[in-house]
């Protein structure tokens, strides 16, 4: 059931380039035990078209599950590096994330989630990432 709006800015730098694009798409939000959810399809626009991505946030972390026709399981921990199973159209892999920054306002009425990330593959820097999110209801 679509009950929100999701707006996603996301950049990204590798090697000194940046990319950034934007995504609008329609989701699910709710809170459920303490941690809120956010519920979207994935499209052609982030790569990931045919699967589904579950964000759990709570007060200190934040999961994200991609299923469909890739599967991920990414752990975002502010000043934590955590060991990820990171699915994609090539194949799959471990990586590290190291979450250098993760600010959570959501609130019933939805909010924003801000965060800034690494991502290495066997200790070697992969790229730096920045998302903010807004959920509106």
């Amino acid at each position: 059931m679509d009950n929100c709006s999701i707006f996603l800015n996301i950049k990204q730098t590798s090697d000194g380039i940046t990319d950034e694009s934007e995504l609008f798409t329609r989701g699910e939000f709710r809170y459920h035990n303490g941690s809120y959810f956010i519920d979207y399809d994935e499209s052609e626009a982030t790569g990931y078209e045919g699967s589904h991505a579950q964000l759990k946030i709570d007060e200190k972390m934040m999961t994200m599950t991609r299923t469909g026709t890739t599967f991920s399981g990414l752990v975002f921990e502010d000043g934590v590096r955590h060991f990820c199973h990171y699915g994609t159209e090539y194949g799959e892999c471990m990586v590290g994330i190291t979450t250098h920054e993760l600010h959570n306002s959501l609130n019933e009425n939805g909010g924003n989630i801000h965060l800034r990330y690494s991502i290495d593959v066997n200790s070697g820097l992969m790229t730096e990432n920045e998302i903010s999110i807004r959920v509106k209801m």
